[in-house]
């Protein structure tokens, strides 16, 4: 194998274990958990997305299945291209849903504004992470900051949810 060869596979093996190391978050376990896609659906956009970034080229489908958590062998071609279509399709309906409820009204527009809050703390947490992530030791602090920047975003994700409920406008005035 050329040297070119081992270091391109070295690559991409290195960015497959960052996204299984993602895919073990806290806050992203319980985020698809509760979402449209399932956890292989996830990785395998995952896999799709984050390799024609990194590269900004195409890379075969043969390659990205192969690198995709079944064991040590990967997936099929066939099964990754269709584990992709099944996660885009799901996310294509959820967007489809969110806007469907607003047109209905069971959705006050208003009602986006605390997720724009969350998309913004956990920005803050991803730049922490990957501040944090070139590190060799961290220090009591820096992992109790981490800590607690997770911890914030789980509980603002719990009281967001929760009260997310479709309601009738009569059973709003009860309330």
């Amino acid at each position: 194998m050329s040297d070119r060869k081992q270091e391109l596979d070295r690559e991409l093996r290195s960015i497959i274990y960052n996204i299984q190391e993602t895919l073990r978050e806290p806050i992203l376990r319980l985020l698809t958990k509760n979402s449209v896609l399932t956890e292989v659906q996830l990785e395998t956009l995952l896999v799709d997305l984050v390799l024609e970034d990194q590269f900004d080229w195409h890379i075969p489908y043969e390659k990205k299945a192969s690198l995709r958590r079944k064991k040590s062998e990967g997936v099929s071609r066939g099964a990754f291209n269709r584990t992709l279509r099944q996660a885009r399709r799901n996310l294509i309906r959820c967007f489809y849903t969110m806007i469907l409820l607003a047109y209905l009204g069971l959705f006050d527009y208003t009602i986006f504004r605390p997720f724009e809050e969350l998309a913004s703390k956990i920005g803050d947490y991803r730049r922490i992470r990957e501040m944090l992530s070139g590190k060799m030791h961290l220090t009591k602090e820096e992992v109790e900051s981490y800590r607690i920047t997770e911890e914030t975003i789980l509980q603002f994700l719990n009281e967001l949810i929760s009260p997310l409920t479709l309601k009738t406008e009569s059973s709003k005035k009860r309330s």
